[in-house]
């Protein structure tokens, strides 16, 4: 573990640890009054300009990924929406279902169930949203199959890179990143190449990359290894 990633370890293992009923205020407000260096290098990083994708450090990288470990932690049992914006992040305000900007939990009602952030043009976590229905997205696939780049839902299994590893060796996992820059998407921009299509059809990659779960791919999915794909898109 890195030693930027100590703040989010403590706080991320005080979460899994707690049994009590407030655990905003008498653990993650706490963090926060003491993280104005991490609101500093989150606005510095989030304001950082590349061409177009901006440059990050390997230790850059495990440095979000331990805000995202402890983001989804603080989702599932506290306040997100405090958590990310007393850290500086921007909450999505997109109401038409995209992908990109939102993860589907259910399917035949229009709802959010948490909102989504982003760091600049990173995204850092999409909105949980509930959709209607609509073709190429299947009910019970889209609300039940393997989600990945994700530690832990309440409701559905997940798969993470950071899976399987010990539990300081999961720390050195690098965060996914996702950009919106100049009306262009770009997916999982720190994959060294595309790989070569095996397990399934290109359509069922891209698929998963884009969704970062199957919505309508009816094969089986808690065994694959997406991480190596990269894509771009037009918004």
């Amino acid at each position: 573990m890195h030693v930027t990633q100590e703040p989010y370890r403590e706080l991320y293992d005080a979460i899994m640890d707690y049994e009590g009923a407030d655990l905003h205020g008498d653990l993650v407000r706490p963090w926060l009054r003491l993280q104005d260096g991490e609101r500093r290098w989150l606005a510095d990083f989030g304001a950082r300009r590349g061409d177009p994708i901006p440059e990050a450090t390997i230790e850059e990288l495990w440095r979000l990924f331990a805000l995202s470990m402890v983001a989804e932690a603080v989702l599932l049992f506290g306040d997100i929406a405090d958590f990310m914006e007393s850290l500086g992040l921007q909450r999505i305000e997109r109401d038409e279902f995209h992908p990109f900007f939102h993860e589907i939990v259910s399917v035949g009602e229009v709802k959010e169930y948490w909102p989504g952030y982003m760091l600049g043009n990173l995204m850092i976590l999409r909105s949980g949203r509930g959709i209607e229905a609509r073709p190429g997205i299947t009910k019970s696939i889209a609300e039940r199959s393997t989600l990945y780049w994700s530690t832990r839902r309440n409701h559905r299994p997940t798969n993470d890179m950071s899976d399987g590893w010990g539990s300081n060796s999961r720390w050195r996992t690098r965060f996914r990143r996702d950009y919106a820059i100049g009306g262009r998407l770009y997916y999982n921009v720190d994959a060294k190449k595309m790989r070569e299509y095996d397990e399934l059809e290109p359509s069922e990659w891209l698929e998963l990359l884009r969704y970062r779960s199957f919505v309508q791919c009816a094969k089986p999915d808690n065994d694959l290894w997406p991480y190596a794909f990269t894509h771009q898109e037009q918004l």
